[in-house]
């Protein structure tokens, strides 16, 4: 590889590194706070520990109204303020 293709290829790499991942983790529409779940879906407490198991790291999406795991994507990502 010629130095300047290196050269290219680390610059590329570098920008690459410093982007934040288009996931729903990092998205602005993601309710992060598990009270506002619980809050959307009636009843859902009354599931204890069983709900805790099943939704994990899962969390409401606003825009979709739908449950969304920490690495799923969308179209409509926005990347939260700072995140």
């Amino acid at each position: 590889m010629s130095r300047v293709a290196r050269r290219v290829a680390q610059r590329s790499d570098a920008r690459d590194a410093a982007a934040p991942l288009a996931v729903c983790a990092q998205c602005r529409h993601r309710a992060d706070d598990r009270r506002v779940l619980e809050q959307r879906i009636g009843g859902l407490i009354v599931f204890g520990s069983g709900f805790g198991e099943s939704v994990a790291a899962s969390r409401l999406c606003l825009l979709r109204d739908q449950l969304v795991s920490p690495s799923d994507t969308c179209g409509q990502f926005a990347l939260r303020d700072g995140g």
